[in-house]
């Protein structure tokens, strides 16, 4: 792909952002924290280190306070230091120059919990000058933008990547930015104008999640539904869906399912059938209207069905809310592939020990 292939419009919206973002106190230390992010870990990462790295280097790198660029990575960090013998191994194989960058991929994907976020932001911190980051924010903007390359269906992990960083290599020759500074770009794009600390979001234990077939009480919800869509994807095997449905995984992407994105949005999870060709599109219904969620569900499995399904294949949709609404329940009426679970929440206080009980060896 040539750089005079990038639409003047894609151009634009990324000079502006660049421009922009310069501006804002949060992406500007994201940007000034290369060089004490590649002085942590660059030497750690490169060939005949990596292959003895130790397990505590490699897991203070996904942790955005480290890292200071990407959030998210610690999600997969106990997967992927559960067998450190094989984790250090295919980080040898990938950080290996030797060979193309599209035939040094498969090891890596082969271990657990390992996505296309880690695997590229470890490769970006080995070689910055040459290998772009991949993950979901990067991946929506280039779509967003009609960037994505075209790769042949069933193209593998590897090849994909390849496909993507010669993109991100040539946007940042036009753009006149390091690869660390165009992903600090992607994320500019989809952040928020400006934080308010007041709504931050904080860690909300649960004590229990549950389907119903009664609306669950009204209670304080905590920013319930943010969190609910993480503790779904993060124990889905605890859930009664897991019987029938697993979230869906693809080479190099483990967390394919969770904020699956399509050309017309991101669907919630995206779960695929045990032993039958069916698909599940679920969606939280947050504080959209109940025609809004429905048509998004709609909209979503037409794009399945369309682009996933094989012959004979099915699409089916999922609604999650703390409770119906008439609007909901008459929709779901009349389109019978479309289901609703409603969830409740436990949360109580206990009176503390007593300091006796508490000072008792």
């Amino acid at each position: 792909m040539n750089t005079h292939s990038f639409s003047e419009y894609a151009l634009g919206r990324l000079r502006a952002a660049k421009a922009a973002m310069q501006e804002r106190p949060d992406t500007h230390e994201i940007v000034e924290a290369k060089d004490t992010v590649l002085a942590r870990y660059q030497p750690a990462f490169q060939p005949g280190a990596i292959e003895t790295i130790d397990e505590e280097i490699l897991r203070s790198f996904l942790y955005l306070e480290n890292n200071r660029h990407w959030s998210g990575l610690n999600r997969q960090v106990n997967r992927v230091c559960a067998d450190m013998t094989a984790t250090r191994a295919a980080l040898g194989r990938l950080v290996d120059e030797t060979c193309a960058v599209e035939d040094r991929m498969q090891p890596v994907t082969d271990i657990k919990g390992m996505g296309k976020g880690i695997i590229t932001a470890i490769l970006h911190v080995a070689y910055p000058d040459k290998y772009g980051v991949w993950n979901n924010t990067s991946n929506d903007g280039l779509t967003e933008l009609g960037l994505f390359p075209q790769v042949e269906r069933g193209a593998s992990f590897g090849h994909r990547y390849a496909a993507v960083n010669e993109v991100l290599l040539q946007l940042a020759s036009a753009l006149n930015v390091d690869l660390w500074t165009l992903d600090a770009v992607w994320w500019f794009l989809h952040s928020p104008e400006k934080e308010d600390s007041t709504e931050m979001e904080t860690e909300v234990p649960f004590t229990s999640i549950a389907s119903t077939s009664t609306p669950a009480n009204k209670t304080t919800r905590f920013a319930l539904e943010r969190h609910l869509h993480d503790y779904m994807f993060d124990n889905w095997d605890t859930l009664d869906l897991a019987r029938e449905w697993d979230i869906f995984v693809r080479d190099g992407e483990p967390e394919a399912g969770y904020e699956f994105t399509t050309p017309i949005g991101r669907i919630d999870l995206l779960a695929r059938h045990k032993s039958e060709r069916r698909w599940l599109v679920i969606e939280l219904k947050r504080e959209k209207s109940s025609d809004a969620v429905v048509g998004q569900v709609l909209r979503y499995m037409g794009w399945v069905s369309k682009h996933l399904c094989d012959d004979g294949g099915t699409a089916e949709g999922l609604i999650v809310a703390t409770e119906g609404d008439p609007q909901l329940h008459y929709a779901l009426e009349v389109v019978p592939s479309v289901s609703f679970k409603s969830y409740e929440v436990e949360f109580r206080l206990k009176d503390g020990p007593s300091f006796a009980e508490f000072a008792k060896p």
